[in-house]
């Protein structure tokens, strides 16, 4: 017998309604991870999304205006995953007292991430060139995430001779440093292993720590 449908803000089966919105958000959210993440999100459709969510467009719509809004919550939701892993690996006693085991097991964690191919993928490739607000979601991003690898190196060097703008620019480079290898291992099929990725980025931030030290 077909139970009938449960009133609003009702716990049904156990989940309450907040319960149940927040899931089949988290179900687009995965869906949209793998569809972004394999045929991109150019060609996605919410029918498309909808089928691999495995629930109809009534609920798409509950979380999501469209597509875009949804590529910018998987964007937002992958890359704060993998700064949270970066910034774990900076934590460490080990990395706190020698910068450089620092830098390369945060490397080593970022490429461990970006070496599934739908997280580099939706984070490096798809959300360029959408829109104006997606440029601006990417733009801001980056720059939280520079700032925070900023603030790491003057915590290991004293950079007062080092202005806010330069500073700024500088956290943005050492992202770039990473984003183009991890943009050149995905699209060129992951041929080079992780441990090649990781010894050479870490030769890029080696010369900057360098440069820092030297003041």
């Amino acid at each position: 017998m077909t139970r009938p449908p449960s009133p609003s803000g009702r716990a049904y089966a156990g989940e309450s309604q907040a319960e149940r919105v927040a899931r089949r958000r988290l179900q687009f959210l995965d869906a949209g991870l793998q569809v972004f993440g394999t045929t991109g999100y150019r060609t996605a459709t919410v029918r498309q999304l909808c089928r691999q969510a495995e629930l109809t467009d009534r609920y798409f719509y509950e979380s999501f205006e469209h597509t875009e809004d949804l590529l910018v919550a998987v964007y937002e939701r992958e890359f704060d995953h993998l700064q949270q892993v970066v910034l774990a690996t900076l934590a460490d006693e080990a990395a706190l007292r020698d910068p450089m085991v620092a830098v390369e097991r945060a490397l080593n964690a970022l490429f461990e991430m970006a070496s599934e191919p739908r997280v580099a993928r939706v984070c490096w490739l798809e959300v360029l060139g959408v829109s104006a607000r997606v440029d601006a979601v990417y733009t801001r991003t980056i720059e939280r995430f520079a700032a925070l690898v900023v603030a790491f190196a003057r915590q290991q060097f004293s950079a007062d001779d080092i202005g806010d703008a330069e500073s700024r620019m500088l956290g943005i480079a050492m992202i770039g440093a990473v984003s183009q290898p991890v943009t050149h291992w995905l699209l060129g099929g992951y041929q080079e292993d992780r441990s090649t990725m990781v010894a050479a980025t870490s030769r890029v931030f080696r010369g900057v720590i360098t440069g820092l030290r030297a003041g």
